[in-house]
């Protein structure tokens, strides 16, 4: 039977997998950290004044809030992220990247956007940001 939506998924999975494990093998390499890291930390550098609720990244990064809080202890204890109050409200914290994580993030950038590259290098440029547009699509 022909299940063209089924085998979109599947695809996709695969080609997450490849992509995730690209990114983890080089990220690590050079930079110490994996790709669901990258993520988080890109997500922190894009944010207004670098830092986030972690509900917000959660929302913004598919993830669980507890997942999150999570994923952020490591960045945490090697000090590239630290958590901060609100100013006006204290019960509100915000993960926020240090000094240390701006440089790890700038460098660690530069990795990713080579390994992405080698990733779509069959596809132009034009086909990519199609792709692109279908995913967000789908996301």
């Amino acid at each position: 039977m022909d299940h063209p939506q089924l085998d979109a998924a599947l695809q996709l999975a695969r080609a997450h997998g490849r992509a995730s494990k690209a990114l983890d093998t080089a990220l690590a390499a050079h930079h110490g950290i994996g790709a669901s890291d990258f993520a988080l930390l890109n997500a922190l550098a894009e944010a207004p004044r670098e830092r986030a609720k972690p509900v917000d990244l959660a929302r913004l990064l598919s993830m669980t809030a507890s997942g999150v809080t999570r994923a952020l202890l490591p960045l945490e204890k090697i000090g590239i992220v630290e958590r901060r109050k609100d100013e006006r409200d204290a019960r509100i914290s915000y993960a926020a990247l240090t000094e240390a994580g701006r440089r790890v993030i700038e460098q660690a950038r530069v990795t990713a956007e080579l390994t992405a590259a080698g990733l779509f290098s069959r596809l132009s440029v034009g086909q990519t940001r199609q792709l692109q547009r279908l995913l967000e699509d789908i996301a």
